[in-house]
């Protein structure tokens, strides 16, 4: 295999957009619980196209599971005031998602540090009733949505605030869908006539991105990843192209990388300690430039992995990951098939469980049930199906995702763990 070792930049370090306002505020995005900071790549994707510089947009990632309260608070105002530094910027605007929200409104009740907050935005969290004196609720909006099923009652109209009222959003669309990102952006830049336009496509986009563990965000130094265009007949990956291959730095972060747009792309990541889980990575195509493509390792002996519950490692089975980075999974509303079986149904994944992402394998009794696993019948946002998928050299496991389709190859479970992802 050729391989071609990049040198890490800063993730915010891209090349500029065109036509780019270095005047705007910055923006910094705060994730809810169990996520991190790709839940922001549209929103980056839309704000850069409505003239913000990649300087002016920025991703606090945080550790929802078992970080500290107040840990957490003090590493986001350490954030306000460097991104204030870089800038020059006087103040920031601030948006929260889910518990985010929560994050982002405990900074505001602090009237130091609500001074260093032009704007603030929260997005499917629970609503308040009172207002303060130094950060009236004139300066905030509030987006909500009756298809949220996670916030539900608990979020709904704030007096005094610009409150958006979305209705077949769920929990992770209010931050994501182009109806709530309009709303962002004519409330932070109400003077910015100018309307987001789809980005020409052109032949090659640059990635770059986070490795860290699931739930807590910690960072995957010294991680390896290794990038594949891939087949798209067979979802191999193509031996006359070069893979990429980089290291990750201290903080998680690597890349840029160039990919060509409109292919599909395998991005392995190897851990440091090679004694834990290799994860594949498997993508339908990068169509823009994407500062925002994280990749993350299974933490073990914590609360996330007891969360998570045993993964098989078999020679003759695969484990597939379903995760869906922009909506959640809905039966009856959505349609995605694992070699023509139907994962997304309103029995596996309705409404109401708000699934993100979903494991597939054999529960261990050589029996497909097709039934919901049970180690996941109470884990927020993860679901998981009893399918069993043979491994094998030659077979290809085929994914069908809302009138989109992605091969990947069938490995066992043995040597790495593959997880698709549907955008």
């Amino acid at each position: 295999m050729k391989t071609t070792f990049l040198v890490l930049f800063s993730l915010w370090s891209l090349a500029a957009g065109a036509q780019c306002d270095p005047t705007k505020r910055p923006v910094i995005f705060v994730h809810g619980f169990l996520a991190s900071g790709d839940t922001w790549a549209n929103a980056v994707h839309y704000f850069k196209t409505a003239g913000y510089c990649n300087e002016q947009l920025y991703a606090f990632d945080w550790n929802s599971v078992s970080g500290s309260g107040k840990a957490n608070e003090e590493n986001l105002v350490q954030l306000i005031d460097k991104v204030r530094n870089k800038t020059g910027a006087q103040q920031v605007d601030l948006v929260g998602h889910s518990a985010g929200g929560g994050l982002g409104r405990n900074i505001l009740r602090d009237s130091v540090q609500a001074k260093k907050v032009g704007r603030y935005i929260h997005i499917g969290s629970r609503k308040w009733t009172t207002s303060f004196a130094w950060f009236p609720n004139e300066k905030c909006m509030n987006i909500f949505s009756a298809g949220d099923r996670v916030a539900g009652n608990g979020a709904g109209p704030i007096e005094g605030a610009t409150n958006i009222a979305l209705t077949e959003e769920d929990h992770y669309q209010v931050a994501t869908s182009n109806s709530a990102l309009s709303a962002m952006l004519n409330f932070l830049q109400p003077e910015n006539k100018t309307i987001p336009f789809a980005a020409q496509h052109t032949d090659h986009a640059t990635i770059a991105g986070r490795a860290v563990l699931l739930g807590d965000n910690m960072p995957m130094n010294a991680a390896t990843i290794t990038i594949y265009l891939l087949d798209k007949k067979t979802g191999a990956r193509k031996r006359t192209v070069e893979a990429v291959q980089l290291k990750t730095s201290d903080s998680g972060q690597w890349g840029p990388a160039i990919v060509r747009t409109g292919h599909p792309y395998e991005i392995e990541l190897v851990p440091a300690d090679t004694s834990k889980k290799k994860i594949s990575y498997f993508f339908s195509s990068f169509n823009y430039d994407d500062p925002l493509v994280y990749l993350r390792g299974f933490p073990e002996g914590s609360r996330m992995s007891a969360l998570l519950g045993k993964i098989p490692e078999k020679e003759d089975q695969s484990v597939l990951v379903i995760y869906s980075a922009t909506a959640a999974l809905i039966g009856g509303r959505d349609s995605v098939t694992v070699n023509d079986f139907a994962v997304c149904s309103p029995t596996l994944t309705p409404a109401s469980r708000t699934v993100i992402t979903s494991f597939v394998f054999d529960d261990g009794d050589g029996i497909s049930s097709g039934k919901a696993l049970k180690q996941y019948a109470s884990a927020p946002f993860i679901g998981g199906v009893d399918r069993m998928l043979v491994a094998g050299k030659r077979k290809v496991h085929h994914i069908y995702f809302n009138g989109k389709t992605l091969r990947l190859p069938a490995a066992p479970s043995s040597e790495r763990i593959l997880l698709a992802v549907l955008k």
